[in-house]
């Protein structure tokens, strides 16, 4: 392109300017001018071009340029290569991607990859890569896989094709409807020039990701390949890299084959490892070049991790581990690096972790190392090869450099420590003592996730109870108590202070000195939990309620609104004249149900959206394996989030009662969580990957409120979002049986939210006549550039707005017979029962009353029938009776539900729920 004097001397006026007003003026002048001279008649091909050019630069300095949009459009759709280079250039850097002038855009790459010459063609081609808006990718992918499959595009226009497809890919996975084109691509992986496979190779590696089954020919194409370039040693000239046949490519090529288990093929699986082991053996020597040494470790490295991937021959990955272990020796940064990032990949999958013990010296000193990053990934290894034996000096070395660590890596440090002390613990004091000392030591960087994680443990060991309060007596009674610690040992001796009241220095007007000198110098949600716990010292101790009573009287005129109530309502339950109502209020808490620890969960959120997936994650076998197995579905039975055929929910009639939340096929839904929310009125409504998705819901029939809480647990920030709720098939509708509105004078919902933020919204719910249909549940966000929707069941049903009623035990059958004979509405079904026989009562009872009945105690005459009755209520004003029958048979482990209503589909409704509800036990 020849140079322009107009765009140099520009530029030039703008490097003399001595402050940014002197620069905002020369820029303001020039846009001026700019804009006049876009309005003249006539403007030639030259002036166009130096004045988008100007426009270009000023908005790479950072200015906001809001005009011009149209001639760049122009130029781009101009015949004369150098309009449509700057063209294309203009409109990737200032045209959003909502901008009008995007059909044009699209026109004009239309026109030059169908029928422009090859330089064109990779110039749109750049082009779509770099704007790649949805618009374009589903409009543009069929013409650009045309590209790369013609057998008349040249090896230049291949590359281009493949390397476009891999952006819009990445960019619009479901957009670019790779589903349909994904094998089609993988005979182009033996094409004869090494740059079209290095490039068609890139891209089997994303659909490799996405769709395993149709890219699972891929495999053999890659392992033939390899053969090529590491047993026959063919490779052309110009991809000899300082002796090294196409290190890119082969490192391509094995990690394309990671992401495969191994060939069934006994010939493909004999030459995959005659690979793995010529490439391993090459390796023995070191190289003397550095370049030749980066590009011989690369693939050396990356053949290691696909033989740990495969598992086809433990001999083998003991080789490796002797190879590794002089690798983290280097005294290259790059080589101890590779070498430790690739014995934790060793350690997620050898049988025995003997040989890297042996080097666990040279690995614990690793995190001493000048680098960051190699210190990260030794800290990764440490965790993947503990086990029980090793555990206590692990640990031990992680307390001693979590002092010295850098913020960045002490808070995965602590969570990492924390995960192994719970796994390995053989001795309940060791496990106090580490984790009390953790708090200590990197409390100010853990989330609250660890001293939650602490207290579950506490509840859940009974052995570990009396231990817990002795310790958190200690940390209270220290010179300097970690805020952390303080929440732990105040919320322990709450529960459990009682053990210890008789020891030494430990009686109930002790511990209670020990939480007040804290109270001043932590924050005030440490303060909530201490006064928590001073109101439970009023039920445990009654010598001390008077000392308590002073200290909550204290805090109910404190200025936070929270530290407030809280002591006025302590305050209130503790003056009440009743014997019963402290026991019944602070009751101790019940042990936490099993479930996987939310710091494994926290350190399993490590991989890029937009990179290739992670095969394995540190921390051993165990969770590999797991992880594994989810992948494959070879164990669905714990996946959270049930999809398809295996988790659709029964089919019902919408003229039956209400619609299965799974009938709709784009709504995914646990099945799980949903039921569990047909009956408690809080909890999880969807668990995923990037986000959590939590209820809260009260009812005063007909109206309800519900709260819809959404977390981030993806690693990088969610933009754009929205949350919408709604009756399908009602917009239409001017008296809808149901109405669902936002809650009025709420905030409105956050434009980002951080990783572990949470954003919430309510929404006002009416019944105005009984209901089928549930309605939808509509969340859309942005993680790192790709949209997501999620459409789910709201759990509101008609049984929701269900009101307990007492009756007289005599009138209860004779109002069962009545509606019976009426014949106004009845449904009965027989049911497995999904629980042991000693918990079926009490789960029953509680299912029953959380639907909105009363139970009626002695109305049967079988004692462990349950009969229940209740109203539910219309904004109408109409209500409609419900009486229900619950005959649990033990021996045949069967139940059967009987539901009678003067409402036919309110019967149906209640029949549908207990039948979901006793389906996802």
């Amino acid at each position: 392109m020849a140079p322009m004097k107009g765009l140099t001397v520009f530029i030039a006026d703008l490097r003399k300017c001595r402050s940014h007003e002197e620069e905002e003026r020369r820029v303001n002048k020039e846009l001026a001018n700019i804009r006049t001279k876009f309005k003249e008649a006539g403007l030639n091909s030259y002036n166009r071009k130096k004045y988008v050019c100007k426009l270009v630069y000023m908005s790479l300095l950072g200015y906001d340029v809001q005009f011009g949009h149209k001639e760049a459009v122009d130029l781009a759709s101009s015949a004369k290569y150098s309009e449509k280079q700057i063209g294309y250039l203009a409109v990737t850097l200032l045209l959003p991607e909502d901008s009008g002038y995007m059909r044009g855009v699209l026109a004009a790459l239309r026109r030059d990859i169908n029928g422009g010459d090859d330089v064109s063609v990779c110039v749109a081609l750049a082009a779509v890569s770099n704007v790649a808006t949805r618009e374009i990718a589903e409009a543009l992918t069929e013409e650009i896989l045309n590209q790369l499959l013609s057998p008349s595009a040249s090896t230049f226009v291949k590359k281009k094709a493949a390397l476009c497809l891999l952006r819009l890919l990445r960019r619009f996975p479901d957009a670019a409807g790779a589903h349909a084109w994904a094998a089609r691509v993988i005979p182009y992986m033996g094409h004869r020039d090494a740059g079209v496979t290095l490039a068609v190779t890139s891209l089997a590696t994303a659909l490799a990701q996405q769709y395993p089954d149709a890219m699972r020919k891929a495999a053999a194409f890659a392992v033939r390949r390899l053969k090529s370039l590491v047993l026959d040693g063919e490779c052309p000239t110009d991809y000899m890299y300082y002796t090294v046949a196409a290190p890119w490519l082969q490192v391509k090529l094995l990690r394309l084959l990671q992401y495969f288990p191994a060939p069934e093929s006994a010939e493909l699986r004999t030459l995959l490892l005659r690979i793995l082991r010529h490439i391993i053996d090459a390796g023995q020597d070191a190289p003397r070049e550095l370049q030749q040494m980066n590009a011989q470790y690369s693939i050396l490295f990356e053949a290691i991790g696909l033989g740990i991937h495969l598992d086809v021959d433990q001999g083998l990955m003991h080789e490796s581990a002797a190879l590794l272990g002089r690798f983290i020796t280097s005294r290259e940064t790059n080589v101890r690096y590779l070498g430790l990032e690739t014995m934790a990949h060793l350690a997620a999958y050898i049988d025995s972790l003997a040989p890297l013990k042996r080097f666990q010296g040279v690995i614990t000193q690793a995190l001493r190392d000048r680098d960051v990053s190699v210190r990260r990934r030794a800290l990764d290894l440490l965790y993947s090869m503990c086990d029980v034996d090793n555990a206590k000096p692990v640990v031990g070395e992680l307390l001693r450099h979590m002092g010295g660590a850098d913020l960045a890596l002490r808070e995965e440090m602590a969570l990492k420590v924390a995960i192994l002390t719970e796994k390995y613990a053989t001795e309940y004091a060791w496990y106090i003592d580490v984790m009390m000392r953790l708090v200590a030591l990197a409390g100010e960087h853990l989330g609250d996730e660890v001293w939650h994680r602490i207290v579950q443990v506490v509840l859940g060991n009974e052995e570990l109870q009396l231990y817990a309060c002795t310790i958190a007596l200690q940390a209270l009674n220290a010179p300097v108590c970690h805020e952390s610690a303080f929440k732990v040992s105040a919320y322990v001796l709450g529960e459990f202070g009682h053990l210890i009241a008789n020891a030494p220095d430990s009686a109930p007007i002790d511990q209670l000195k020990a939480l007040q000198s804290k109270m001043p110098s932590v924050s005030l949600q440490a303060r909530a939990v201490a006064l928590t716990t001073v109101a439970k010292f009023t039920n445990l101790f009654p010598e001390i309620k008077t000392a308590c009573l002073r200290v909550l009287d204290r805090h109910r005129g404190a200025l936070d609104a929270e530290l407030q109530q809280r002591a006025c309502e302590y305050y209130a339950l503790a003056t009440v004249e009743s014997d019963a109502l402290l026991p019944t209020v602070f009751e101790e808490m019940p042990p936490f149900a099993e479930r996987q620890s939310a710091l494994v969960s926290r350190l399993l959120k490590q991989e890029g959206d937009t990179e290739d997936q992670r095969t394995w994650v540190p921390g051993g076998r165990d969770i590999n394996r797991e992880r594994r197995a989810q992948q494959t579905g070879e164990n669905p039975a714990e996946a959270d989030v049930l999809d398809g055929k295996d988790g659709e929910l029964p089919q019902s009639d919408p003229a039956d009662g209400p619609a299965d939340p799974a009938e709709e096929p784009s709504i995914t839904e646990s099945r799980r969580h949903y039921a569990r929310l047909l009956w408690e009125s809080d909890g999880i409504l969807y668990d995923g990957d990037e986000v959590q998705i939590g209820l809260m819901a009260q009812y005063k029939p007909p109206a309800g409120r519900v709260g819809v809480f959404l977390g981030n647990k993806a690693a990088g920030a969610i933009y754009d979002i929205s949350i919408q709720a709604f009756v399908k098939d009602s917009k239409d509708d001017k008296d809808p049986p149901l109405s669902v509105q936002e809650s009025p004078g709420q905030s409105p919902l956050p434009a980002s939210l951080l990783p572990l933020g949470q954003a919430r919204i309510y929404f006002d719910v009416t019944c105005h006549r009984v209901f089928a249909t549930a309605p939808t549940l509509r969340i859309s966000y942005t993680q790192a550039g790709a949209p997501t929707v999620l459409e789910l069941q709201l759990p509101v049903t008609c049984v929701h707005f269900m009101a307990p009623v007492t009756i007289a035990v005599s009138d209860f059958f004779a109002r069962w017979k009545q509606l019976g004979e009426a014949e106004l509405g009845e449904a009965q079904s027989v049911l497995k029962t999904p629980f042991l026989e000693e918990r079926s009562g009490e789960w029953l009872r509680g299912v029953v009353g959380g639907m909105g009945f009363a139970l009626i105690q002695g109305a049967d005459p079988a004692p462990d029938n349950i009969v229940a009755v209740g109203i539910a209520t219309c904004e109408s004003g109409e209500r409609f009776g419900c009486l229900m029958r619950v005959e649990p048979k033990p021996s045949h482990s069967l139940t059967r539900i009987t539901v009678r209503a003067t409402n036919d589909m309110l019967a149906k409704a209640v029949a549908t729920n207990i039948a979901m509800i006793f389906d996802s036990k």
